[in-house]
């Protein structure tokens, strides 16, 4: 046991010293110990908006919260504006939708009305101008057939003025013939027609000779009336009255 003890007090001289710490002279006060830093997860999150902001600096501070700040009921002014302007406005809805109605019941039918009346005035307007284009051919067609007519007119009062020309100038002939045999009653059946005869035949005759025209028809008349009494003296008439009848043949007669 004696040889323990021995031992650990050869120890303890062997030991390394332990530092002594040194104290703080009495007079100066100690420092303030720092505090530890919050983690991280504890940190509040940041305000989303500024009235949080406000009420979050508020309860930071320690300060009352602002009262709210109440708005003011518009004026007298303000609101006979605001109703004047409603007033305007619903008159003006009022307005167009009564523009429309009236114009989609009155005046759309009446649009769709009027240029159906277009149509049919074009339409209308295409047949007069077929109906006159027609018209201008019917008056042509009818200007030649009245001009065709009028010269077979012309050529009927010919052929009728001819046939009355030979009539006359036959029944003069035969007058003279039967008076030349002293046949006074034939010579007066052969004129008994010729009046009405030379009496039709006048308008051509005094067309190419007036004259004749006049003289003629007396000139048969006195013929016709004084046969009976003197025939020598109507047959020398009746060649004077012939020859006066070939003259015209000419004038009278055409081809």
């Amino acid at each position: 046991m004696d040889s323990n003890y021995e031992d650990n007090d050869n120890e303890l001289q062997n030991a390394p010293e332990t530092p002594e710490i040194p104290q703080a002279p009495p007079d100066q006060p100690e420092p303030t110990p720092m505090p530890a830093a919050a983690p991280i997860a504890d940190l509040p999150d940041p305000p989303a908006t500024p009235a949080e902001a406000s009420q979050t600096s508020s309860t930071a501070t320690g300060s009352p919260p602002s009262k709210k700040v109440e708005k003011k009921p518009p004026s007298r002014f303000v609101r006979l504006l605001r109703k004047i302007l409603i007033g305007i406005g619903i008159a003006a809805l009022i307005f167009l939708a009564g523009f429309l109605t009236d114009h989609f019941v009155r005046y759309q039918p009446l649009s769709d009305s009027l240029d159906e009346t277009r149509t049919e005035l074009e339409q209308a307007n295409l047949t007069i101008s077929d109906l006159e284009a027609q018209n201008t051919q019917l008056t042509n067609a009818n200007r030649t057939a009245n001009n065709e007519i009028f010269a077979l007119e012309e050529e009927l009062a010919a052929v009728k003025a001819n046939a009355l020309y030979y009539q006359v100038l036959v029944d003069v002939n035969t007058a003279r013939i039967a008076l030349f045999l002293e046949d006074i009653e034939g010579a007066q059946a052969a004129l008994a027609d010729t009046q009405d005869n030379l009496e039709a035949l006048l308008p051509a005759i005094i067309e190419v000779d007036p004259e004749l025209g006049l003289s003629l028809p007396r000139r048969l008349e006195l013929i016709i009336s004084g046969i009976a009494r003197d025939p020598e003296t109507s047959l020398i008439d009746l060649e004077l009255f012939t020859k006066d009848l070939l003259e015209l043949e000419p004038l009278l007669v055409s081809d």
